[in-house]
């Protein structure tokens, strides 16, 4: 987890009128007469409880910004009661969990329009803008990956959630989300969710959902989500992917907070109704926030974002224009501890860091392009930004194409277990960056964002073993333990959790839970029990599921034999093998023996069921014998040759044609 650490240049001045008396540090960007608080939803207590015991402040609550998590803005009088005496007395009633001042907030980007710029370099840059040649995210190989690019190979539509000031949704280059289980403009909640008319999203600027047309949310809605190859405008970095569209970035930090409060309220509402209702956000886009901001003063907020994590729901948050070190000065919302939130700087086509761009090796995870890039605008136009509003969502709609591109395996991982994943989705970001010089001291990840990279880690294996079978016979009513060793071939911490379907009686393990360190080992411990069991072999298949989804299967081999004594056991050399492997119906089994014999041939499931069994006599040398499979279904099975004295077992597997 990130630690973040606050040593604000000018706090000594605040911290005492006197060497030894302290004082409080001013909260430059509280909204004054308000306040935000959260109540402790296990209190019998309502909001009009809060109003009478605080009356004499003058407490009165305006409005409910989320009540899922019971999140409230408030007004007191300033006059009748001071505000941070207030705010202890509030942080000191039991009824409620977080209290707060409301703030102002602010957009972050810089205008600099340059016609000269025709390309998206920050896409695929291979030096057509001047700069250097791959410089860019590689978002033209990611987009050969992702062939189900805007929705899931299980078929949810893919939603960015970009919180801004307005969009023009009517833009012929985009294709925003609609809310279709609510009537338009009926004055009716009609899917029952909270929000009245909200078919188009919503804007926490006016509490409707009537969204206002603005430049900026455009711009930023663009890059993240602009359709792609439809022979118009621009391409996004998500393109098909839906954005949805939430005014709410500026002004006063309640509006944000219900703007945020309005994601965490369609993504559960998804969860609720199994995808009838709600949206499908995986990513939020914050191009906003509070330079030199102190995340201490904002606790409701930063809770917002543990909230969202809890669903599943990363954040790309856009950090300060401005040539500081947000880890020294305080940044908002970068600054805050959560880990769903990334926090992205702003580079340029010399793939170096903007001159005027914050930096943090704690708070900013990653850089992305962010300098004259080109995107829709109001109105069916097009123009180039420069700033850290426009680096972020190149993160929020790299993070939509990742789902886009994965399979089946992690989004289950992920509808299971979303925190987890949506954690894993950031670490192979940060795995995946393309180091750049000097950036291991301005951020996390050392380098610049790489969807391409990131893509690829999602699909390729993460954990390898030191076997795919593990092997042990046994006398009868007698135990035995073998082990595997695990490798984790990133350089990031990798949970994993171990099972076997219908674990049978006789195979036990430990851990059923454990973590790889970066590049690291572990080990896992089979245990065997032969009590009760007849002779034979017996199968079954252990899995290890890593944080991304990603199965790692092994084949378990239980031998039940005799009790004999080793000169009893006549030892031959028999080599085995089975081909084609796979096949449809007929396999060839090849061995070569030094002594002739009476040879067993049987194949078994993986769950140790005997499939088919039949002996041949066997001469010296080499030979081959068949396997007709007509009729036993495809699927994974274990073929054993064995007599004489020696044992040979060959997993092999069977296709439909």
């Amino acid at each position: 987890m990130k630690k973040k650490i606050f040593a604000l240049a000018f706090l000594a001045l605040m911290l005492c009128l006197s060497s030894a008396t302290p004082v409080e540090q001013e909260d430059i960007h509280a909204v004054p007469g308000k306040l935000i608080i959260q109540l402790d939803q296990s209190a019998s207590s309502k909001i009009g409880d809060l109003e009478a015991t605080f009356s004499f402040a003058g407490f009165k609550p305006e409005r409910c910004l989320s009540k899922d998590l019971g999140i409230w803005l408030c007004s007191y009088d300033m006059e009748a009661g001071k505000g941070n005496d207030l705010l202890k007395q509030l942080l000191s009633d039991q009824r409620i969990m977080k209290a707060q001042f409301d703030h102002y907030i602010s957009q972050r980007d810089i205008l600099a329009n340059d016609p000269s710029f025709a390309m998206q370099w920050a896409l695929y840059n291979i030096g057509q803008t001047g700069g250097v040649v791959d410089a860019d995210i590689d978002a033209t190989k990611a987009w050969e990956v992702s062939v189900n690019n805007g929705i899931t190979i299980l078929g949810d539509t893919i939603i960015i959630a970009v919180i801004d000031d307005g969009f023009d949704l009517d833009h012929e280059d985009m294709n925003f989300w609609k809310n279709y289980h609510e009537i338009p403009a009926n004055g009716i909640d009609d899917d029952n969710n909270g929000y009245v008319d909200d078919y188009d999203g919503w804007n926490a600027f006016t509490s409707t959902g009537e969204i206002t047309v603005r430049s900026h949310g455009t711009k930023v809605a663009g890059i993240a989500g602009a359709i792609g190859n439809n022979g118009i405008g621009i391409s996004g970095v998500g393109w098909n992917c839906k954005v949805m569209p939430v005014a709410g970035s500026s002004t006063f930090e309640s509006t944000v907070v219900e703007a945020f409060a309005y994601v965490y309220k369609m993504r559960s509402l998804y969860e609720e109704s199994n995808g009838q209702k709600g949206a499908y956000v995986v990513v939020t886009n914050g191009s906003f926030g509070v330079d030199f901001g102190n995340p201490e003063n904002y606790p409701i907020w930063g809770m917002m974002y543990d909230s969202l994590g809890s669903l599943g729901i990363l954040n790309a948050a856009a950090t300060m224009n401005h040539e500081s070190n947000a880890d020294i000065v305080g940044d908002v919302p970068t600054n805050f501890s959560s880990d769903y939130i990334i926090g992205v700087t702003n580079t340029t086509k010399d793939d170096v860091k903007y001159n005027t761009a914050a930096w943090g090796m704690v708070s900013i995870d990653l850089g992305a392009p962010g300098s004259n890039i080109i995107s829709t605008k109001t109105n069916n136009t097009y123009g180039y930004t420069t700033g850290t509003s426009m680096a972020a969502p190149q993160l929020s709609g790299a993070i939509a194409l990742i789902y886009s591109a994965a399979g089946e395996d992690f989004l289950q991982h992920y509808d299971e277990n979303p925190e987890e994943a949506a954690l894993f989705v950031k670490n192979i970001i940060l795995e995946g960056v393309d180091t750049l010089p000097g950036f291991d001291t301005l951020c996390v990840s050392g380098g610049r964002l790489n969807v391409d990279s990131a893509v690829r880690l999602l699909m390729n294996p993460r954990i390898i073993a030191d076997k795919d079978t593990v092997s042990i016979s046994l006398g009868p009513d007698s135990t035995g333990m073998q082990d595997i060793t695990l490798q984790n071939l990133l350089s990031f911490e990798l949970p994993f959790h171990c099972s076997i379907e219908n674990t049978p009686a006789w195979i036990g393990f430990s851990p059923v839970h454990g973590s790889l360190p970066g590049y690291g080992y572990a080990d896992i411990a089979y245990t065997f029990d032969a009590g009760g069991l007849s002779l034979g072999n017996y199968y079954c298949e252990a899995l290890v599921t890593d944080a991304g989804g990603m199965q790692l299967a092994v084949t378990i081999e239980l031998k039940v034999i005799p009790n004999m004594g080793i000169g009893d056991q006549l030892q031959h050399d028999i080599l085995a093998s089975c081909y084609p492997n796979p096949f449809t119906n007929r396999l060839m089994i090849e061995f070569e023996l030094t002594d002739p014999g009476r040879l067993q041939f049987s194949a078994f499931a993986l769950s140790g069921e005997l499939i088919h069994a039949w002996q041949e006599h066997a001469a010296r040398g080499k030979q081959i014998v068949s396997w007709d499979a007509t009729g036993i279904p495809p699927g994974v099975y274990i073929v054993r040759v064995s007599g004489n004295g020696f044992d040979e077992q060959m997993k092999v597997v069977k296709i439909p044609y």
